[in-house]
């Protein structure tokens, strides 16, 4: 059946549902590019290599004037764009992280789910610069010293969590952070379940 075909007969495709975002599964992207034609060449060609960036978690999408690397978390970016830097070097630029977002009426942001573990130390610290963050603790359980925490917050807020928190835990929490769902943009996050 052809779009035109649907619209005549008033049926509603399961593909035009809402806004469309191609592969909603990987939230993030960063953008490399070249103004050297042979380098931007090259780029392009990097959906071919042998090693997939699949396998890593992320996608890559050939565009005229750039490689989009799509990812599912902001740590699966990082070793596909290290290993564009270290096969084409200066000849290349790679662009700042970007969340991606649904586009339509209405615009919708991806909220992750944040899992921490480790000693109950910089928890205080932790806590605070999660409000901050706009996210919403579900779950924080204490034992024996340490503790365990799982929150849902917008990926926009989370970019550079990682770093920031191997910095205030001097690396001794652990992190996993996962894609949780689709919301519309609201300043005030989503309600509480």
């Amino acid at each position: 059946m052809t779009l035109e075909l649907f619209d005549t007969l008033g049926v509603r495709s399961p593909f035009r549902r809402g806004p469309a975002l191609l592969h909603p599964e990987c939230p993030i992207e960063q953008a490399v590019t070249s103004t050297d034609p042979q380098v931007q060449d090259s780029l392009l060609r990097e959906i071919w290599r042998r090693a997939p960036a699949r396998e890593r978690g992320a996608l890559l999408i050939a565009q005229p004037d750039r490689l989009r690397v799509l990812a599912r978390t902001e740590a699966m970016l990082r070793p596909v764009i290290d290993a564009l830097v270290d096969r084409h070097g200066d000849g290349i630029v790679v662009h700042a992280p970007q969340v991606r977002y649904a586009l339509g009426p209405p615009v919708l942001e991806p909220y992750m789910t944040l899992l921490l573990a480790g000693p109950a130390a910089p928890l205080a610290r932790i806590e605070r610069d999660l409000n901050r963050r706009r996210a919403r603790v579900s779950r924080l359980d204490h034992d024996d010293g340490r503790f365990t925490l799982e929150a849902e917050a917008p990926l926009a807020a989370l970019l550079g969590y990682a770093d920031w928190l191997d910095e205030a835990s001097s690396g001794t929490v652990e992190s996993s952070l996962w894609l949780s769902r689709y919301l519309p943009i609201d300043d005030d996050g989503p309600a509480a379940a």
